[in-house]
Parts: C-alpha cells; sequence; structure tokens
C-alpha cells in the first residue's frame, strides 16, 4: 500500500492540503482540502492516515506554485495528469469531465450540468457528486450555481466560492446572485 503524504499550502486564502502519494518517479494527487474543510468537520481525507511532513515531490511543488498564481487571478489551466480518479463512480466522472469544460468566466447550472452528461432529471445527483468533488479548484466545481443564480454549496464556503467567480470575471447582479448572462450554453 502506498503511504499518503499531505503537503499544507499557504494561500491567499488560507490554508490547503494536498494529499498525495508516490507511484514511482510519478506523484498522484489523492484530494485538496479547501480552508473551510482544513478546520471544518468534512474533509476528503483519503482511507490510510496522511503524513504531514517535509516530504516533496518536484509534481506537488509544480501543482502548488500552480494553485498559488490560479488564486491570484492568473489565467492557469491545470491538466488532470496526476489526479487519481479513481475512488470517483462512473457517473461522479462524467459530471467532473463536463465541469471542466465550463470556460472561465462562465457558470452552469446543476440542471444544465445534469442535462449536458444525459441526465436531465438528475440535478441533485449532480450537486452530490460536485460535492464530493476530490480536486476543488483543478476541477472547477466552483462554476455550478443554482438554476436562478443563487450560488448553491461550495466545500470551501460560499464566500469563497463567490470570490473565485469574481475574479474569473462573472458578474453578479446582486449580492449572491449570478446575472443570467454568464450562463455558458454549450
Amino acid at each position: 500500500m502506498n503511504k499518503t503524504y499531505c503537503t499544507c499550502l499557504a494561500t491567499s486564502v488560507g490554508e490547503i492540503m494536498v494529499f498525495w502519494n508516490q507511484k514511482g518517479n510519478m506523484a498522484s494527487v489523492e484530494s485538496i482540502s479547501l480552508p473551510e474543510q482544513v478546520h471544518g468537520t468534512d474533509i476528503p481525507i483519503p482511507p490510510a492516515a496522511p503524513e504531514i511532513s517535509g516530504k516533496s515531490h518536484t509534481d506537488i511543488n509544480l501543482l502548488c506554485l500552480t494553485i498559488q498564481e490560479f488564486l491570484k487571478g492568473l489565467d492557469i489551466e491545470i491538466p488532470l495528469k496526476g489526479f487519481n480518479m479513481d475512488t470517483c463512480p462512473p457517473f461522479q466522472r462524467k459530471v467532473l469531465a463536463q465541469t471542466c469544460r465550463i470556460p472561465k468566466g462562465k457558470v452552469m447550472s446543476y440542471g444544465q450540468l445534469a442535462e449536458t452528461i444525459g441526465n436531465p432529471k438528475s440535478a441533485r445527483a449532480v450537486g452530490t457528486a460536485l460535492a464530493k468533488n476530490p480536486f476543488p479548484l483543478i476541477i472547477p466545481c466552483h462554476r455550478v450555481v443554482r438554476a436562478g443564480g443563487d450560488l448553491g454549496g461550495y466545500g470551501g464556503g460560499l464566500k469563497l466560492k463567490e470570490s473565485l467567480l469574481k475574479m474569473e470575471g462573472v458578474i453578479f447582479d446582486q449580492p449572491g446572485r449570478v446575472s443570467q448572462e454568464c450562463f455558458y450554453i454549450p
């Protein structure tokens, strides 16, 4: 069994934890926890107790630098290579893959996302799949909101969700509600 490591990353939004293990020379990211998750009770920690240590890996160091640059507002695309999707069931993988297609500066509703994956009546299931997103920020679940533009939920808290959307250029027509002009139609 691979040993799981935890790298703590100080960012402009608080402490982010990256859980990872090493497979040969490659690092495999198991999950990422946002500040609200780190200090709350809903931390998606991998099954094996992680070792929080000074161990580092070039891939993880690059990922941490990339996350910091993203949070500064830089237009950064993070490829999913090196992220372990094996723990995600097929439906969740489908939801997460479609979520990655939402362009920066746009949002989709849970229902729209359900429709685009061929399950038009599964908006709640889409919400559940996104709530269990093991790679927030990397898979931009913050870009999925309620049909009327209300933010819905977010593991990192609604303040962070709104902040991320504003940073990406999403327009709010009132506090906590995204303007309909920012909805993405694939």
